[in-house]
């Protein structure tokens, strides 16, 4: 379905661009969809088939690895991703999870002897074409198994249909308005759902035309490619706005033509939104979703939405459950339903039992809901810790931090133990330049004071963050919560 459905895209305007780089190279619509065909004839030859799971590590992005994506697709078979930072133990968990026949990419420092046999896109597409047309009509076949963050604990599988992800996508893409004439701007790696999803799928089922660019990009180097390209859409989490707003002060740039600047996360500062407008000269479009759901929340208002919340995304519903008896009915546990989700996580029963109740999908996440109805996400309900005032999320501290600590540049505050809700805090700072040696950790420990809360304070040269940008939570607590925390 999802092959299909970009074919007949092609067939209306085969000479568009589909497919480029930042360095240059340039796919159309039939360049797209011929490379896939060739790349499905070389995966078939190797023997893979209707079921079969494909694992892939390596690959850059480049329109080859959007045409994998769909040769995989079109050939009733799965792809999972092996992430970068992954171990030897999380290896073999792919390994076990999934029963690959084939490895695509490069060899992984964890990977051992053992695994399935390998190959690369090129010699995929050295096999030649095939003599049977790719198949058609597989609504009902998981295409991918992508990881969930693992930004609370490890990461997980989450499984996608074709038939609901093309739904979901499609209807989003009404939603926000993304046409034939947009140009989206990707900056995320291709082994995580926020490129393919706000990116990749998003420009070619609207007929787009998508710009992939290296994930280590220098923010400097963004802001000129986004002017240059004319990129009218793209997504990033909070601190990469941060960083490019750290950039224009000394690197103005034209982002005039950047209609759906849209910013996502758990938490988004009042802060970030009015210098996104300021320092960018672009105002922040609001949404939220996950790998498990899609996307469930936004904003389109062109407005600076420093004070506004986000609505439900065309057919989806949404709720606060409380967080506790007697508790501020306006604030409590976002819940989500739609009719075109992921099957869940794999072989993983009691997080889907915990995530998907009754058709609904519990997002983990604390929301507070306004007199017109719209949503503010506020933070994991495992990062909330009990302020002198009531239940403070680990984000809106961070934000507290940044308006009043200026010897912090950034932050990330964490519960020490993510089962227990007590006024217990981590926090690591990394210094302002030019701040006086200990001034940061004194001004946050101050801080903590007043709200009430016992902190651990870490003054850190860099904060640790996952392959798509999240704070590493796991990482964090190992190496500098307290001893009696974990």
């Amino acid at each position: 379905m999802l092959f299909e459905t970009i074919r007949g895209i092609a067939a209306a305007r085969p000479g568009s661009p589909a497919v480029e780089t930042a360095g240059g190279e340039s796919w159309t619509y039939a360049r797209l969809i011929e490379r896939t065909e060739l790349l499905g004839a070389g995966l078939r030859a190797r023997g893979v088939g209707p079921g079969d799971t494909v694992v892939c590590h390596g690959l850059p992005n480049t329109p080859d690895y959007v045409a994998f994506i769909l040769a995989v697709a079109a050939l009733r078979a799965c792809y999972v991703p092996v992430l970068a930072d992954f171990d030897r133990a999380a290896v073999d968990r792919v390994f076990a999870l999934t029963a690959p026949v084939l490895w695509v990419g490069s060899p992984h420092p964890g990977r051992g002897e053992s695994g399935p046999p390998r190959t690369g896109l090129a010699a995929l597409a050295a096999a030649g074409p095939g003599s049977a047309p790719l198949a058609t009509g597989h609504a009902d076949r998981v295409f991918r198994r992508l990881w969930t963050s693992g930004s609370t604990k490890l990461p997980k599988l989450v499984s996608w249909k074709q038939g609901p992800f093309v739904r979901e996508r499609l209807r989003w893409i009404a939603d926000i308005g993304v046409g034939e004439s947009d140009v989206v701007l990707c900056r995320h790696t291709l082994d995580v759902a926020h490129a393919t999803d706000l990116h990749v799928f998003a420009a070619l089922l609207a007929g787009a035309r998508l710009i992939l660019t290296d994930p280590r990009t220098p923010p400097a180097e963004l802001l000129d490619q986004l002017s240059r390209r004319r990129v009218t859409l793209m997504s990033a989490l909070p601190n990469h706005y941060e960083d490019l707003i750290g950039a224009a002060r000394s690197h103005p740039a034209d982002l005039s033509g950047l209609r759906r600047p849209l910013c996502g996360g758990a938490y988004i500062s009042p802060a970030l939104m009015r210098s996104g407008a300021e320092v960018l000269g672009v105002r922040l479009r609001q949404v939220y979703g996950s790998t498990e759901f899609g996307l469930g929340l936004g904003n389109m208002d062109d407005i600076v939405q420093s004070e506004a919340g986000m609505v439900p995304v065309g057919g989806v519903r949404a709720r606060l459950a409380p967080l506790g008896e007697g508790s501020d009915p306006d604030l409590g546990v976002l819940v989500l339903r739609s009719d075109c989700t992921s099957e869940g996580y794999l072989h993983d029963d009691e997080a889907n039992a915990v995530t998907f109740r009754g058709g609904e999908f519990w997002t983990g996440d604390i929301a507070r809901r306004g007199a017109d109805g719209s949503y503010r996400v506020l933070g994991r309900t495992t990062d909330a810790v009990a302020s002198a005032d009531g239940p403070l999320p680990a984000p809106v501290l961070d934000a507290l931090i940044a308006e009043r600590c200026p010897a912090a540049a950034d932050s990330v505050s964490l519960t020490p133990d993510p089962e227990v809700y007590a006024p217990d805090v981590l926090v690591v700072v990394r210094a302002s330049a030019g701040a006086a040696s200990g001034a940061a950790v004194a001004q946050v420990g101050s801080l903590l004071r007043e709200l009430g809360l016992h902190g651990v304070v870490r003054e850190v040269e860099s904060v640790p963050r996952t392959v798509v940008g999240k704070p590493d939570k796991p990482l964090i607590r190992r190496r500098w919560a307290p001893q009696r925390a974990r």
